[in-house]
């Protein structure tokens, strides 16, 4: 006995024929789940470093701030000495007292010092500016 085939493997037996296709895929959770947490990661590393850099600036502003505070503090006992010493205040002052220019100029010498004449002006030149820099 012979076993006979259910169906016949010839041609025109069937009018049907199965074809193989691709498969559809599900669309892939877990992969979106990560990009979705690595855009939320960026954002806030991006909240977070511009965060940081405006807390240096204020920072940075606070210290400018002080450093002109500072500055004004040790220009204005520098202001006052010269308002203090200009001749435009000196010399009303010094007339009210009584002062005046003198009318002669003598020159003061002391024993013992040598007096520099004029001629001698680049040869003492001469030894200060070898003694500076012989100087460390």
């Amino acid at each position: 006995m012979t076993v006979q085939p259910l169906r016949s493997s010839g041609a025109g037996s069937s009018p049907l024929r199965v074809v193989k296709g691709r498969r559809i895929g599900r669309p892939q959770v877990g992969v979106w789940a990560v990009y979705t947490v690595v855009a939320v990661v960026a954002f806030f590393a991006l909240i977070y470093s511009r965060t940081a850099l405006d807390r240096s600036a204020i920072e940075l502003q606070a210290v400018n701030e002080q450093i002109a505070e500072a500055e004004n503090t040790f220009q204005q006992p520098r202001l006052e000495v010269a308002r203090l010493g200009s001749p435009d205040r000196i010399v009303p002052a010094a007339e009210e007292l009584g002062l005046a220019y003198p009318e002669e100029v003598l020159p003061v010498a002391a024993a013992g010092v040598v007096s520099v004449e004029r001629n001698d002006l680049e040869q003492r030149w001469a030894e200060v500016k070898s003694v500076l820099s012989a100087s460390p």
